[in-house]
């Protein structure tokens, strides 16, 4: 079921394999961040997000599906049952004649909804995202150490089955507490400095 591949089949192979252990891409300053990127308010009473909340609960309502969690109907537990039980959100969103991008920005919105009201991470456009799947981007920062995850491309694996926001919250919750701040970024670079 690799129905995405074909929105984007310029560049099927943008995926990075998700690591372990939190990498160190780059450091940016405070400048190149404001330049590039643009933080989105994600409210309950917006459209969109009122649409995913709507349409995940018509989901478990209509096929007569318990969810995993009763509330709230956004935890990543039940955004995986949608997609995993039959008929699946995928076909029953079809049933309705939404278009792929639509079903795939609806477990997105309703998964950063989750990630920014229940653990403080903040959602972001992206000016000029590396690949085009990643023009929405959900970061966590620690005293200017910052973990991103990119959530559309993160809910394209969902639907295709290679991946569930279940195992991914697993391991940013494992990740969140050892996040490195800046100053300890900064204090091991000097030490390693210091023994060369």
């Amino acid at each position: 079921m690799n129905f995405f591949k074909k929105i984007f089949s310029k560049n099927k192979n943008t995926a990075h394999q998700p690591s372990e252990n939190p990498r160190i891409d780059g450091i940016y300053t405070d400048e190149y961040f404001n330049n590039r990127y643009t933080e989105d308010q994600i409210l309950s009473d917006d459209v969109l997000v009122d649409s995913s909340f709507k349409m995940l609960n018509s989901f478990f309502i209509d096929n007569k599906i318990i969810p995993a969690i009763e509330n709230p109907i956004y935890h990543s537990s039940n955004i995986d049952k949608a997609v995993t039980e039959e008929p699946g959100f995928y076909q029953y969103c079809k049933s309705f004649d939404q278009d792929d991008k639509q079903i795939g920005l609806m477990l997105t919105v309703a998964f950063s909804y989750y990630m920014v009201n229940e653990l403080g991470f903040k959602l972001y456009r992206d000016k000029t995202p590396e690949y085009p799947l990643r023009f929405m981007t959900l970061k966590y920062n620690n005293n200017g150490g910052v973990i991103s995850l990119y959530p559309f491309e993160y809910s394209l694996k969902v639907l295709n089955g290679e991946a569930s926001f279940n195992d991914l919250l697993e391991k940013i919750n494992k990740n969140l507490e050892n996040i490195p701040t800046a100053e300890d970024f900064i204090a091991h670079f000097k030490s390693n400095l210091s023994q060369e």
